[in-house]
């Protein structure tokens, strides 16, 4: 009889696109999608930055044309600013943009700072999330990601860091500016938030800059703006709710306690008190409260979002680029808040690296069906899955592939992919002819299950066990240990575990076009090929420890030259989907 492993994964409905080896997998999205929707990731403005982009000097589509390494006009920066194509590049796991000194003086009188800056594509517009992972660069520069409309007048400002060396900078260097603008062109006029709590500071950090730079070992902090409609935003940082602007009213998390206020105008104007936006203290609350927002806005005559009316009343409505760029800003360098030639010419300090973004919509919520992956025996590990006194299991070949039986205190390794964080119970059927005994179920070094095992004395008489063990699962490659235990020798066969997820929800299987995809040949040697796709936008492999795998693609040929022998992963990017198939090579 040829023993099989079989691993079942269920999918949440949280999830609508797979996340298999994404930068973000297991992360989960913090705000709500609302009443029946769930999340759909945008694969095109999405972007893990797994590849390699090389600096050039000229404008240039990047990341599966996804970017472009300039702003998204012809204007080449504020301040002293002066964006450079050849100041953006992408190493093979971050977007790298970096600074340097640029010896004009034809802005502000001063020598200039050349910077990398890049644009999307593709536009994003309401409702909709966007969040990235972000080490600002440890320099008295602006490490910013935003949203900016094509004719410059409605901009979300996902994340405005002010960096951390140079002088005068200390104060401004601690916060992360939580902001928006409102504009309009001509005369030049601009609305942003000014009042104290858009200004949010992380307990321990007084330096983002040297935070993030972390003595060489960078830090990433992650953002996110939930736009919910043209007069409400959501912000998040590392996954928690800090600031909410609803209508006429703010929400703000500082420590354990939410503020809501709201501004006030005299004369047409907002009031100003000390330098930040004046605001009426309306209620505050231990938790986040949004009939106590909803209280404050009608407490209120003054729109959070455009006070002045720029937009008509209607808020920000129109669809949104993705910028993300280094800056040196006039106000700072007007108040001699500028980098030093050797912080510029520092690659330590002068770079600011961009982990990954992520872009999901709200959608109507699927109906739960079932989707699997199924572990074959080739997931054996015959390496680590050697038993502890020496017994060569009965069933393995010269391959190592296939396991039968073991004796007491044995054990055999298998490895499995889960692509869905979260919670799993266990279930398994085996028959043991031979004498009583127990199993036990090792996953990554914890237990998860143990049961006793009667004597059926027939190979044909299965039992089958529901584990009273869970575990949670991030994304990533697993280690199931199955363990014989007990005090007899015994022979076992174990035919399948099942992995189920503990929410009773399920993912709706992809679409019918990834089902056709296969792999030709596999096992395969030298070359491969992706059959069955109409599209392919992106490839990659992963070896067998998860670790990234970098061959030639060309089309939907693989150029597998060079790998070891071996079991690997590939995913493949298509349309709005992706899809992993295991790969052996010999």
């Amino acid at each position: 009889m040829r023993t099989r492993l079989l691993v079942i994964l269920f999918y949440s409905i949280g999830w609508l696109t797979t996340a298999f080896a994404q930068e973000w997998s297991g992360i989960p999205i913090a705000p709500d999608a609302g009443n029946g929707k769930q999340w759909e990731l945008q694969t095109v403005p999405s972007d893990d930055f797994n590849y390699t982009f090389n600096e050039t000097t000229q404008r240039t589509n990047f990341g599966s044309n996804k970017w472009y390494n300039f702003y998204h006009n012809q204007w080449d920066g504020p301040g002293t600013t002066y964006w450079q194509h050849n100041h953006v590049s992408v190493d093979g796991d971050n977007l790298v943009l970096r600074s340097s000194r640029n010896p004009s003086t034809a802005k502000m009188g001063v020598p200039g700072v050349n910077a990398g800056c890049i644009t999307s594509n593709t536009k994003v517009k309401y409702p909709v999330f966007v969040e990235a992972s972000v080490s600002v660069a440890d320099i008295a520069l602006a490490s910013d990601v935003w949203l900016l409309s094509p004719d410059d007048t409605q901009e979300i400002d996902i994340i405005e860091c002010y960096g951390g060396a140079g002088s005068g900078n200390e104060f401004f260097s601690q916060f992360i500016h939580l902001s928006h603008h409102s504009f309009i062109r001509n005369p030049f006029t601009d609305y942003q938030p000014r009042d104290y709590n858009s200004w949010w500071a992380k307990d321990g950090v007084s330096s983002w800059g040297t935070y993030c730079w972390n003595n060489g070992s960078r830090k990433y902090v992650r953002i996110g703006v939930n736009w919910i409609s043209p007069t409400h935003f959501e912000y998040y940082i590392d996954g928690e709710l800090v600031r909410v602007l609803y209508d006429k009213a703010f929400a703000t998390k500082k420590g354990s306690t939410w503020y809501y206020t709201y501004p006030t105008m005299a004369n047409g104007n907002l009031v100003f008190d000390g330098g930040y936006q004046a605001v009426v203290n309306h209620a505050s609350s231990s938790n986040y409260n949004f009939q106590m927002l909803q209280s404050a806005s009608n407490a209120s005559s003054v729109s959070v979002i455009d006070p002045y009316n720029f937009q008509g009343g209607n808020g920000f409505t129109k669809e949104l680029d993705i910028i993300i760029n280094v800056e040196s800003q006039d106000w700072h360098v007007a108040d001699d808040r500028t980098p030093s030639d050797a912080d510029l010419s520092n690659p330590a300090k002068n770079t600011m690296k961009v982990d990954w973004i992520r872009v999901y919509k709200p959608v109507a919520q699927e109906e739960n069906t079932s989707s699997s992956i199924t572990i074959e025996a080739e997931d054996f590990i015959e390496s680590s899955g050697t038993f502890n006194d020496g017994h060569v299991p009965y069933g393995v070949n010269s391959t190592g592939f296939g396991i039968n039986w073991v004796n007491r205190e044995d054990w055999a390794d298998y490895t499995f992919y889960v692509t869905q964080a979260g919670e799993y119970a266990f279930s398994y059927t085996i028959a043991t002819p031979m004498a009583n005994a127990q199993i036990e179920l090792v996953i990554d070094g914890q237990g998860v299950s143990q049961d006793n095992v009667p004597n059926t004395g027939d190979w044909n008489a299965y039992t089958t066990l529901q584990a009273y063990g869970k575990k949670t699962l991030s994304v990533g490659q697993h280690t199931l240990r199955v363990f014989a235990s007990g005090s007899n020798d015994w022979q076992w066969n174990l035919d399948k575990v099942v992995l189920n997820s503990t929410n009773g929800s399920a993912r709706k299987a992809q679409e019918m076009h990834l089902k056709t995809l296969k792999i030709v040949p596999n096992p395969a040697s030298d070359h491969c090929q992706i059959i069955g796709l109409p599209i392919i936008d992106h490839v990659q492999v992963y070896n067998a420890l998860g670790a990234k795998v970098n061959i030639p693609v060309n089309g939907n040929v693989l150029n597998l030259k060079g790998l070891k022998e071996g079991m690997y992963w590939v995913e493949v990017n298509s349309g709005h989907d992706r899809v992993v198939e295991r790969l052996l090579i010999q």
